[in-house]
């Protein structure tokens, strides 16, 4: 007689144990024993995940996966963003980079509001303003003077009396004249292009040397070796 096991599972020999002959384990059996087999494996529903399954009994398209849903897996494939492509295959996924179109909208870094599109060239252009930026926290390195900074991070800074000689010309914010002096007081002449005037000239005559004395007020010019009236 057969043996009988419920478990349909298992691949076992459908002959009897005892060989009805010499009384003893058949060989089928013998050869059952020392190697079983479980190839036939018949199961009425899909193995749960508790026990160690998928619980899905679909057999799964090119490019599915198993994805976790909180109580098992579902399949799908792979969803593909903005520059982004995905290729099924048999057995293979492939996703590719397809450059960023455009990225727009309104954003804030770091307390700066921008607005603006990223190109597939690389290139940002931005538009709105700036603003809330900490120039303490946010802001590094040098201002230069073309941006409006003085280009030296020095608190130290030139005095007009004690560090600069000569008269502040008109092009560099100055009036291009300097004190006013007598003819005895003016400094000594040398440095070409200086200008001031004095209060006490006698019968001025143009580009001769002041002479002193007078009650007349006129320009004087430096010409680099001589103070003279003009």
């Amino acid at each position: 007689m057969a043996t009988s096991i419920p478990n349909s599972n298992i691949n076992i020999p459908f002959s009897s144990f005892l060989d009805p002959v010499t009384g003893r384990p058949s060989q089928e059996w013998l050869m059952f024993l020392m190697n079983p087999t479980f190839i036939s494996a018949n199961l009425s529903a899909a193995l749960p995940v508790t026990s160690g399954g998928t619980g899905l009994t679909t057999i799964p398209t090119n490019g599915k996966l198993l994805i976790g849903n909180g109580t098992g897996y579902s399949l799908n494939t792979l969803t593909a963003g903005a520059g982004i492509t995905v290729t099924n295959g048999a057995g293979t996924i492939t996703v590719a980079s397809s450059g960023v179109t455009s990225v727009g909208g309104t954003g804030t870094v770091n307390g700066i509001t921008l607005t603006g599109t990223v190109t597939t060239a690389g290139n940002l252009t931005l538009g709105g303003a700036l603003s809330g930026v900490s120039l303490t926290t946010q802001v590094s390195g040098t201002l230069p003077i073309a941006n409006g900074g003085t280009g030296t991070t020095s608190t130290t800074f030139a005095s007009l009396t004690t560090n600069v000689s000569g008269i502040l010309p008109v092009a560099n914010g100055g009036n291009g004249l300097g004190a006013a002096y007598t003819v005895a007081t003016l400094p000594a002449a040398g440095t070409q292009g200086r200008r001031s005037w004095v209060t006490n000239a006698l019968a001025p005559t143009f580009l001769a040397a002041p002479v002193g004395g007078g009650a007349v007020v006129c320009p004087v010019f430096d010409n680099g070796t001589a103070w003279v009236v003009g």
